[in-house]
């Protein structure tokens, strides 16, 4: 974002001071020092090292601590001064070699947060003061002046919204739908008035620059055009609810953009959005100071009207007095400082002086062992002993929980009452589940007191009584889809007494209060609903500051847009004027003189052979006549991993766990010999076919492991059958048994029991063996039949027992479900429960499922190797699937308990099929890759020699084309999936590809130099790789758990996020592509040339752009959060790595425009940028902690992440050098 005192033709950094420079020069002093640049980038870089090492630290402290600290101790980024401990950086090492963590100890002192945010708000403050002036005087003057004391006005009223005191759930599906209807007809609006901008500046643009902003405003009117044919596309109501309070945070921010248009003229953009980021921080001071957090747990048909504040303690005293409860809460603060000053804490309102013996912030309950202070209640049994405590933001981290002991005192004679154990942990039974203390009775004088330690309570005017509470799980999984509060809403000093229904991302607003589903808990004897309950003013001001931000930047770059293209057709003209004579007019498009070019015809000729590739290996592979008809069975549809898919992506991914390959490799190792493709080894090895032991299927490397197994090393493949794993089974079993009991010792360890030593390397490989084998196991049973080999009754009844505890076992284990339910409303099921269901039917006297039994004749039919009566009983399976689906579509209701993804669509399950079967990102990887061997070619020769400009023109043309197939691809599993394009890790991957590959075809649609087909090409074909082992963890179609099922914040936040690190990486490949073309000679004096000039703005360009999509994607990722659980910035390790890239594209933007960086150091700064955005997209993920932990110890993305940053800092490394070389020096180098 600009600065304050930034020239407003943000595209010539070389021109930024020229207003400047027209204005008298007049010293402030001091406040000249507060409004530098200069203090700007370095509390840039200052907060981009606290946010970093912060991040670090929560690997080690709870997230409160690492935010607030305790007092002087520890604290990084709501305190005014941070201590940095050594262990953080010790944890950065360790997220590369994967090593024991050993503490270090010591610390050192570093600004803090508030102290940095104090100084930034001040030198934006000031900078605004000195260098921003009114540019309209008289009339003009006046308005805008008045326009923009109106656009306050409505920005006070809107944030005062977000202080109603009233009753505030859904909008009405009225108003819901005026909305929606508005928004449509305001943005075919702007489409067709875009069309008029396009119709009227034919011929006076570029042609380049032309078609980029037609094909802009057609996409923009095709969208428009396709809302309007289909009226149910848009959110829903809760989406319609977001979208609500955005459009009067619009409203608002248009009308103060209009007056600061009026008042500041062209600079109106930089004013806007600075103020959006000045009040993106008064609402964090706003949160910090005033917000309250707390939780409402509250058992099915209990009545609640308190808030428990989860991050701090007290000591409850309650003593009965008939008609009423008194109660005496003594904080944590007195119970630790009562430790420290070994004196008993007196007071009047306490019916005993109370000693506290000792106080353990994080403790955990384990049964009564050794020396035990406890000598009174529950403490006799149980005792409380110190845990490691919580790190991290995760939402199932837990808190810390803290026991104590305390003797109360007699306040007359002083006598001991006892020692007595008070706690708010929890003891772990045997059967698993959590036991707290319950409140304990102390007699005094024929008075009962209870005591207990529990989390701080506060009582609010209105209570809620849970009604019912529903906690929907995907189908054959344990993941939470969906779960929601009945509850009713009883306050009657209001008069208010109403039935609610609150669930994930559908708060409920009421009294200044918040209330949102945040979590359930099944520990008791009844279910309970946990609502998170948060107070909060301020709540509506990270809207605003966000449509601030985002609408400033977007006037400001359009401004420059605008410069840039006014400035093209100028130098065109210019050219033009220096032709002797008029052109000549081009050959049209069917002239045998234009196609008898190689620059034209090559990349024709490129194109096409493109095509034939990927339209070859797009065509479906079918099943070949009178033969089994395996392709066909690989699109049957199978419920598993909480969605409907076809069976071949089963086996696809089922063999990518064991075997790393969606093939079975021949077992005689002859290359020329077929390898077996997925599904076809599934059937196999569902059917029992002979043979299906020997397919070498389990991946196994580990020598010590292969020499205990007995088995030779096989390099080159260390594949081995199951047959062959379990040559020796008693061998086998013990191995894989040892290595599993010494797991589940190290699980007792951490709940507390005896230490015990950590696995070996060994040992977690039989461990990885043994889960493939138990896998492999439990499918096989999934598929089978019940046995009912006895005769006898009891033994009948025995293996009944025996089968109906296996189906147990297959549901709760997520076994793969195949048999869809004969009725709308039921559930798929494993072949093996409706083959038990089956005989139970027919000992009834009822026909069996169809479905079923063609499933289990199927299956007989391959294994007996009857190409017909296989084809037969499929399609008997076919048809009971049609059917099913039939009944499906003529229920709404039951079609709308599901989710999309678990919703039978028979033809989808086919496109799915043949979609895997193509595999087009390894394909378009396959491509960018050629495209940039091409690209790298065409930069030879000299001058205009025409085949370097051939193959650079074909590397365009393989990239379009490829271009094309990666966007249907991107298309294809938005169908597939229902879902917005980015949805998990893979996805990430694939879309900053897309989009990265689309800017830089656009580039080079503008400069036809080569270099934006290199640029794309290289990061296209990278992150296609990086998204190839990305999918081989498992299905990349994942279903999203319930906080995250929200289309609305996929489709702006995510997308916005994710788009704006495929800008970064495009800016930096231009800054390496800027340091190659020094390193290599091309121009030593590159700020000078045309190239340079070129090159250098085009990474100054993308860097903006950068800014623009990652500060308001990081905005929206924070109202997502607010939306959810009502804190918009809980400093988890994701949302500070995304806060990094939003301040390192702030840093090296001002240090450009304050001349602190040149050219040189542009490129250098963008380099490194591809560092901050891999910490921010694999980084964080491997400390292991936060709400986006999707990395884990086993994975080689830290290895892999390693390199890549050590070619970036090499690459840095060559910058830093040519900037420190003297200009002169540099140019005879």
């Amino acid at each position: 974002m600009p600065p304050a005192n930034a020239a407003s033709g943000a595209d010539a950094p070389s021109s930024a001071p020229s207003e400047a420079r027209r204005q008298p020069k007049r010293s402030y002093g001091w406040l000249d020092a507060l409004a530098s640049l200069r203090l700007t980038v370095v509390l840039f870089a200052l907060t981009i090292v606290l946010v970093f090492v912060g991040t670090l630290a929560q690997v080690d402290h709870d997230i409160w601590f690492v935010v607030n600290g305790d007092g002087w101790d520890g604290g990084y980024f709501r305190v005014w001064f941070a201590q940095f401990e050594y262990q953080a950086f010790n944890r950065l090492l360790l997220v590369f070699t994967k090593g024991e963590a050993r503490p270090i100890e010591g610390s050192f002192w570093f600004p803090g947060g508030l102290l940095l945010g104090s100084l930034m708000f001040a030198n934006l403050l000031a900078a605004h003061a000195l260098r921003f002036k009114a540019a309209a005087r008289g009339g003009r003057l006046t308005l805008g002046l008045g326009v923009l004391a109106a656009g306050i006005a409505a920005t006070v009223g809107v944030i005062g919204t977000g202080m109603d005191q009233s009753l505030k759930g859904q909008l009405s599906s009225e108003f819901c739908d005026g909305l929606w209807q508005a928004l449509r007809a305001l943005l075919a609006g702007v489409a067709l008035g875009g069309v008029w901008w396009s119709m009227n500046k034919v011929g006076k643009l570029r042609p380049a620059e032309w078609w980029l902003a037609t094909a802009l405003t057609t996409l923009l009117l095709g969208v428009a055009v396709y809302l309007y044919a289909n009226p149910s596309v848009g959110p829903d109501d809760a989406g319609m609810r977001i979208v609500w309070e955005l459009t009067k945070s619009g409203g608002a921010a248009v009308l103060t953009f209009l007056g600061c248009w009026l008042v500041f003229k062209q600079r109106a953009g930089i004013v806007l959005l600075h103020a959006g980021v000045g009040l993106l921080m008064i609402g964090e001071l706003v949160t910090h100071l005033s917000a309250v957090e707390g939780q409402m747990r509250i058992p099915e048909g209990a009545t609640v009207n308190y808030v428990d504040d989860i991050r701090s303690f007290e000591l409850a005293v309650s003593t009965d007095e008939g008609d009423a409860t008194r109660v005496t809460a003594v904080p944590a603060s007195m119970l630790t400082a009562a430790v420290k000053a070994g004196e008993p804490i007196r007071h009047d309102d306490l019916p005993f002086d109370l000693r506290v013996t000792s106080y353990e912030g994080a403790s955990r309950l384990v049964p009564v062992r050794g020396d035990n202070p406890a000598t009174a209640g529950a403490g006799l049994e149980t005792m409380a002993e110190p845990a490691k405590s919580v790190s991290g933001v995760s939402r199932d981290a837990g808190v810390n929980l803290p026991s104590a002991y305390v003797e109360p005192l007699d306040k007359e004679s002083g006598e001991s009452l006892g020692v007595w154990l008070v706690s708010s942990s929890f003891q772990i039974g045997a059967d698993g589940r959590m036991t707290g203390l319950r409140p304990q009775p102390i007699a005094i004088d024929d008075q009962t007191h209870e005591v207990e330690l529990r989390f701080e309570r506060t009582y609010k005017p209105y209570s809620i009584t849970l009604n019912d509470f529903r906690f929907d799980k995907y189908v054959g999984t344990e993941m939470a889809k969906n779960y929601s509060s009945d509850v009713v809403l009883t306050d009657p000093s209001r008069g208010v007494e109403r039935p609610v229904k609150i669930w994930m991302n559908n708060p409920l607003r009421y009294a200044g209060d918040t209330i949102y589903q945040s979590s359930f808990d099944t520990r008791g004897p009844v279910e309970a609903t946990v609502l998170q309950v948060v107070t909060n003013g301020g709540w509506m001001i990270p809207y605003v500051s966000c449509v601030f931000v985002g609408l400033g930047m977007l006037a400001h770059f359009l401004i420059t847009l605008g410069r840039f293209a006014r400035r093209r057709v100028e130098e065109a003209k210019r050219k033009a004027a220096k032709l002797d004579g008029p052109a000549a007019d081009p050959p049209g498009w069917l002239s045998p003189e234009l196609w008898k070019r190689p620059t034209v015809w090559g990349p024709a000729l490129a194109a096409l052979v493109t095509i034939a590739y990927l339209g070859g290996k797009a065509r479906p592979v079918t099943d070949e006549p009178n033969q089994m008809a395996v392709q066909r069975f690989g699109s049957l549809p199978v419920a598993e991993g909480g969605r409907i898919k076809p069976i071949d992506t089963l086996a696809r991914h089922t063999l990518q766990h064991f075997s790393a390959r969606q093939e079975v490799l021949p077992a005689d190792e002859d290359e020329d010999a077929p390898r077996v493709p997925a599904t076809e080894w599934l059937l196999d090895t569902l059917s029992g076919r002979d043979g299906w032991r020997d397919h070498r299927v389990f991946r196994i490397e580990n020598l010590e492991l292969l020499d205990a197994l007995d088995l030779e090393p096989r390099p080159g493949s260390f594949r081995y059958s199951y047959a062959e794993v379990m040559a020796d089974p008693g061998k086998t079993e013990g191995l894989l048994d040892k290595a599993h009991q010494q797991y589940l010792r190290i699980k007792q360890a951490e709940q507390g029991g005896p230490a015990t030593e950590p696995l070996t390397l060994v040992q977690d490989k039989t461990l990885a063996l043994r889960q493939k084998i138990m896998s492999l196991r439990q499918l096989v049973t999934a598929f089978g039949t019940p046995n009912f080999s006895s005769t006898e009754d009891e033994g009948i009844r025995e293996q009944l027992m025996r089968a109906q505890s296996m189906v147990q076992v297959l549901r709760r284990s997520g076994a793969v479900r195949v048999v869809p339910p004969g009725k709308a409303e039921g559930e798929w099921t494993t072949l093996f429960e409706n083959e038990l269901m089956n005989l139970l039917r027919r000992t009834q006297g009822l026909p069996p499922e169809p479905a079923g039994v063609a499933w289990s004749r199927a299956l007989v039919a391959y294994a007996d190797e009857d190409a017909e009566a296989f084809a037969d009983r499929l399609t008997d399976l076919e048809a009971a699937l049609e059917k099913y689906q039939r009944s499906l579509q003529a229920a709404p209701e039951a079609l709308a308990s599901l989710a999309p993804a678990e919703r039978l669509d028979a033809g989808k399950v086919r496109f799915e099929h043949a979609f895997s079967a193509f595999s087009p990102f390894y394909y378009c990887a396959v491509m960018y890759l050629v495209a940039f061997v091409l690209a790298c070619c065409g930069w030879l020769g000299q001058g205009g020699a025409t085949l370097p400009r051939t193959l650079g023109r074909c590397a365009t043309a393989v990239i379009v084309v490829t271009l094309l197939v990666h966007t249907f691809a991107l298309i294809s599993r938005i169908y597939i999936s229902g879902r917005p394009p980015v949805t998990n890790l893979y996805t990430t991957a694939i879309f900053i590809g897309w989009g990265a590959v689309l800017l830089g075809m656009a580039i080079e649609a503008i400069y036809r130099m080569g270099l934006g087909s290199a640029a794309a090409s290289a990061i296209g074909f990278a992150t296609l790789v990086v998204a190839h082992y990305l999918s081989l963890d498992g299905d990349t179609f994942t279903v999203l758990q319930a906080v995250l099922d929200t289309q609305f914040w996929l489709a702006t936040h995510v997308v916005c996020v994710t788009f704006g690190y495929a800008t970064v990486y495009i800016a930096g490949a231009f800054g390496i592509l800027y340091l190659l073309m020094w390193l290599l000679d091309f121009d030593r004096e590159l700020s000078g040339s045309e190239a340079g000039r070129v090159v250098s703005g085009i990474v100054y360009g993308m860097l903006c752009f950068a800014m623009l999509f990652s500060f308001v994607g990081t905005v929206l990722g924070g109202l997502w959060a607010d939306d959810s659980w009502g804190r918009f910035w809980g400093w988890d390790p994701k949302e500070n790595g995304a806060l990094i890239i939003v301040l390192w594209n702030a840093l090296v933007l001002h240090a450009r425009w304050g001349k602190l960086i040149g050219p040189l150091g542009l490129a250098t700064f963008a380099v490194f940028g591809n560092i901050v955005t891999t910490w921010s997209w694999f980084g964080v993920n491997e400390l292991g902690v936060g709400l986006h932990a999707y990395g884990g110890n086993d994975s080689p993305t830290a290895q892999y992440m390693l390199y890549f940053i050590a070619s970036q800092l090499v690459i840095c490394l060559i910058g830093l050098v040519a900037m420190a070389m003297p200009k002169r020096a540099r140019a005879k180098a």
